[in-house]
């Protein structure tokens, strides 16, 4: 199993200089800041970050060694990992989406909705998509997700809250 953790896709540069935009995959800014390194890719070494800063809906970022746009224009679309051990621990109901994704989503009333394959963020709140086919959209508010299990391998939901939304 991989110690790495997916946290951030690369969008692209941001001016002549070897920066780039990221979409980060839900982590707070405060939280992404602590970070002392980034990956590029599956295969890619620890790359230092010399600098982050928050923009509207993405951020930006310096990475050691990249100092022109060339070396960054080919990285559009790449994911950027972390190692695991520089996640920071969590406090009560806070998960990581790599702790969401696959998790068994049922309803309220025991039925069996599918499982999380993908998460993102709208900005007020994530969004778990739930089946490959089907697609359901659950927002992730308090209301409606009514309890995370990663240890049970699921996730409870008051779908009476989407109504029309799982049809």
């Amino acid at each position: 199993m991989t110690d790495l953790i997916e946290i951030a896709r690369v969008g692209s540069p941001h001016g002549l200089k070897g920066r780039m935009r990221i979409i980060p995959y839900g982590d707070s800014f405060e939280r992404f800041s602590r970070y002392s390194h980034l990956i590029i890719g599956l295969n890619g070494p620890p790359v230092r970050i010399i600098g982050a800063e928050k923009r509207r809906g993405f951020y930006i970022i310096a990475l050691e060694g990249y100092t022109h746009i060339s070396q960054v224009e080919h990285l559009k679309g790449e994911v950027l990992f972390v190692k695991n051990d520089q996640l920071e621990g969590l406090k009560e109901d806070e998960f990581y989406w790599k702790d969401i994704l696959g998790l068994k989503v049922i309803d309220i009333e025991g039925t069996v909705l599918g499982e999380v394959v993908d998460i993102f963020s709208t900005g007020s709140n994530d969004v778990y998509v739930v089946d490959k086919t089907k697609q359901y959209l659950i927002p992730a508010t308090k209301d409606v997700i009514r309890e995370i299990s990663p240890e049970k391998g699921c996730m409870t939901i008051d779908s009476s809250l989407l109504e029309g939304l799982l049809d």
